[in-house]
């Protein structure tokens, strides 16, 4: 018995292991996994969570215990993210900082920031984002209104590292009223840093720096050279 095909049936017959392999193909696109998001090793790194005026998994450290420095956390409200506040009355170095273990390799450090100090002029500066006691530092503030993220980069070496983060306020030069305000903080492990991204080795910092509290006097004398470059020359803002 014969089977007549027109055609347009042997057509679509022969086209039937294309449209196998494109179906197969897409198949696999469709189930392949979704890039792996860079793991924020800081806990409640955006300020989303907390109680009591306290954002949940920070602690707070001043360097003289002042009733005129404050603390409060800001809850996400409005879209807007949650918010770590310091606020000095008097001049006071003040942070909100955590503990994190790193394992060895580099590291980003970071956080969205945004400050001002005031005494007979008002400044747009006064906040570092910092490894406690290490020397480790990022840039000072922009003069701005707008929010600036302040980060850098570090090594730590094969035996791993125990360190605190710190985001501290710091007003020095006659400015004794101080404001700042921290969001969207992270700690992320990298491959390596970019070109021209501030880098440290965490080994070479504590071999260099010891730690103790009297490196934070250290860390902070460019802050208080620039507030003394501004008091020369003033600028209103």
């Amino acid at each position: 018995m014969r089977l007549d095909l027109n055609s347009d049936v042997i057509a679509a017959i022969r086209r039937l292991p294309a449209v196998l392999a494109m179906t197969l193909v897409a198949a696999g696109i469709i189930a392949r996994p979704a890039p792996a998001i860079a793991q924020n090793l800081l806990r409640n790194g955006d300020f989303s969570q907390g109680a009591g005026g306290v954002p949940s998994y920070w602690y707070s450290q001043d360097w003289i215990d002042l009733p005129t420095t404050r603390f409060k956390w800001i809850p996400p409200s409005g879209g807007e993210p949650g918010t770590a506040v310091i606020e000095n009355q008097r001049e006071n170095a003040a942070s909100w900082n955590q503990s994190v273990r790193l394992d060895p390799g580099w590291y980003y450090v970071g956080a969205e920031v945004r400050a001002s100090c005031e005494g007979e002029t008002r400044l747009l500066y006064g906040a570092l984002v910092t490894l406690d006691d290490l020397g480790i530092v990022s840039d000072d503030l922009k003069p701005s209104e707008d929010w600036q993220n302040l980060a850098f980069y570090v090594e730590v070496g094969s035996g791993g590292a125990q360190v605190q983060v710190g985001l501290r306020l710091a007003c020095f030069g006659g400015y004794r009223k101080g404001l700042a305000q921290f969001r969207s903080a992270s700690v992320v492990k990298v491959d390596s840093p970019p070109p021209g991204g501030k880098q440290f080795n965490l080994d070479e910092s504590r071999s260099h720096f010891g730690g103790g509290q009297w490196s934070l006097l250290l860390l902070l004398v460019p802050l208080m050279i620039a507030v003394a470059g501004w008091r020369i020359l003033p600028r209103k803002i």
